[in-house]
């Protein structure tokens, strides 16, 4: 499935080429199944956006279109085919179109917490009721279809909501049960009020609630909790007897029951890495097989049986529970941030992912080893050594394969090697500057003039020998009276003092710089782009900075990249949200540029070195396209 999105002026000249995958798989928060008998459609939610698939998962198409973020922690389908999707950070989306786009919920901003799980009346149709668990803000619920939410937590006590679960039976008592922090707590009514149930717990955590398919008749539902023990009540949530007081070993992170559990007893468990069947209601329990990753959410019919993985990607079981096959061969949903081309070398690095290589352009990838233990990675670069830094493992310098912990300083955000020198710089969280003056064998903390404000990007001329000019991006946090900036930091006299070039107003947290390639003039047209904005230096005005739109659909700028002279004959690309634009006016207008892309949203760019001049996109979700440069 495409979803490129094709507007109006694409450039009829570009022709990129697709790469491939960096590496397959990705973590799945959730899955989901088409219940509707003319539509065979699989979801997945991952942190790069929803995955559909309308071919039993021999392939996946990503879906951007009208999700706020990328980062999607929990799925639910409803009987009529409509989707909701949580996020890490509170937002919730709905889709009626199988999810081919989505629409925004409105959520009070005090309710606003990461997505545990979500919940759907059986008649969400008619009714439009929708349940979303969260950790922090409470339970959400929305009697609009799932655009307007408020809270539904009357009775639980809790603002920490890690498992719903609705029963058959909704339409004449409007059953559900929630777990808190505390224990199982049901309600009659449609979720407007709650009362404790007699499963309350003071050492252990309930993770997953199953009702049984027929709830109405046989008064059954599940609880699995994180230590591996399985409750079960029999009358409605009244009492609970504990029928396993270990299932496997770890936690149970989803449950699945049988469409026809009334005839087969069948329940599904999944226990770490470990998939767990019992035939008898939960009785008893057998290991059937152990998949690759974590699963971290379970869902479908008896057609089709799909897992969520940590890493992973996808399973799919056809046969009830029995056996699993991996069915993400296709997916590219990791979190690779990060693209350094060198003369014979392509690396692509994500904060959890690590640092894979490419010796063949892109057509086939390796994990770099040895930087396991280290996460999480947030930059790279090349010179007579790799350097990577990480969050919580300072600098690393790795030579012949070989690494080393060279600094120490927390949280390292950006990192510098200036060509054909022996110095490299450094920038922190904190608004720290360190520099190396041996190819970051040793390091020193330098005076820096942004203490507190995270250094998101370093830059260096490409006549620093002569010039000795310094370029530094860094974020400032709102205060009582004015909102957060980025701000553009100059040195010329190779980092001893510092003054700032201009500021822009944004609530985004990135910021990326580029000195164009080929460039006599090159660091006096420097550009930078930071929410929907691309800035430029006005030539005839010292340190006057204008900007433009890029997208005019307002999707954030996410990396920029500049080839020849800015303004005389070079050429500018920005990647969005929204996809690839290209200026070859010094980012004067813009024009999309989508030819032979399958994707919308790139995270970076990179130019490659002479004599082969490519430029690189980095796709959401961890493909590359490769588009030739005259």
């Amino acid at each position: 499935m495409s979803v490129a999105q094709e507007a109006e002026g694409t450039d009829a000249q570009a022709a990129w080429t697709k790469l491939g995958p960096i590496a397959q798989g990705g973590t799945v928060f959730g899955v989901a199944v088409s219940p509707l008998p003319d539509i065979r459609r699989f979801w997945i939610a991952t942190g790069c956006g929803i995955f559909v698939s309308d071919d039993e998962g021999e392939t996946w198409g990503q879906v951007l279109n009208g999700l706020g973020t990328p980062l999607l922690s929990a799925l639910a389908v409803a009987p009529n085919g409509a989707l909701l999707a949580g996020a890490l950070d509170g937002g919730l989306f709905v889709s009626f179109d199988y999810g081919l786009s989505w629409e925004q919920g409105r959520v009070p901003s005090e309710f606003l917490a990461p997505v545990t799980t979500l919940a759907m009346s059986p008649n969400f149709g008619k009714d439009g009721s929708a349940f979303a668990a969260t950790d922090g803000g409470g339970l959400l619920a929305s009697r609009s279809s799932g655009r307007k939410w408020e809270d539904s937590g009357f009775g639980l006590g809790d603002d920490m909501v890690w498992a719903l679960a609705v029963t058959d039976d909704w339409s004449e008592r409007e059953v559900m049960f929630a777990a808190t922090s505390e224990g199982v707590f049901v309600s009659q009514n449609g979720g407007r009020s709650w009362r404790a149930t007699e499963l309350l717990l003071d050492d252990d955590t309930v993770s997953v609630l199953k009702a049984s398919p027929t709830f109405s008749k046989d008064k059954t539902a599940w609880a699995a909790t994180e230590s591996g023990v399985m409750y079960r009540s029999q009358d409605g949530g009244r009492t609970w007897d504990q029928i396993a007081d270990q299932v496997g070993d770890g936690p149970i992170n989803g449950l699945w029951i049988h469409p026809d559990y009334a005839e087969n007893g069948r329940v599904v468990a999944a226990v770490g890495a470990e998939v767990w069947l019992s035939d008898d209601g939960g009785e008893t329990w057998r290991a059937v097989q152990e998949l690759p990753g974590a699963v971290l959410s379970l869902g479908g019919d008896a057609k089709a049986l799909l897992a969520g993985l940590h890493a992973y990607g996808a399973w799919i079981s056809r046969d009830g529970g029995e056996t699993w096959t991996d069915c993400s061969a296709n997916l590219a949903a990791r979190g690779f941030a990060k693209l350094v081309p060198t003369q014979d070398a392509l690396y692509a690095l994500g904060p959890q992912e690590g640092l894979w290589v490419s010796h063949d352009q892109g057509g086939e990838w390796a994990p770099v080893q040895g930087l396991q233990p280290f996460q999480a990675l947030t930059d790279i670069v090349v010179g007579d050594a790799l350097l990577v830094a990480s969050q919580g493992g300072g600098i690393l310098r790795g030579v012949d394969g070989t690494w080393a912990q060279v600094c120490d300083a927390n949280d390292v955000q950006s990192l510098l090697s200036i060509q054909g020198t022996q110095e490299a710089w450094a920038g922190t969280a904190e608004g720290q500057l360190l520099r190396s003056q041996d190819g970051g064998e040793t390091w020193e903390s330098v005076a820096s003039p942004c203490e507190g404000q995270p250094v998101l990007s370093l830059v260096a001329s490409p006549t620093y020998a002569q010039d000795h000019t310094l370029l530094m991006g860094t974020a400032i946090a709102a205060t009582g009276s004015r909102d957060a900036r980025v701000a553009l930091w100059r040195s010329t006299n190779g980092g001893e003092d510092w003054r700032q070039l201009t500021a822009q107003t944004t609530d985004a947290r990135w910021l990326d710089i580029a000195v164009p390639e080929d460039d006599p003039e090159a660091i006096n047209h420097v550009v930078m782009v930071t929410d929907a904005y691309c800035l430029r230096p006005l030539l005839r005005a010292k340190d006057v900075w204008i900007s433009t739109a890029v997208d005019p659909r307002g999707a954030n700028a996410l990396a920029v990249e500049a080839i020849g002279p800015v303004d005389g004959g070079g050429v500018l690309f920005v990647s969005t949200g929204n996809g690839i634009y290209r200026s070859q006016d010094g980012g004067r207008t813009w024009q999309h540029t989508s030819q032979g892309i399958d994707t919308a949203s790139f995270v970076a760019l990179a130019a490659t070195p002479p004599p082969d001049r490519r430029l690189l996109a980095l796709s959401l979700g961890g493909v590359v396209y490769s588009l030739p440069l005259a």
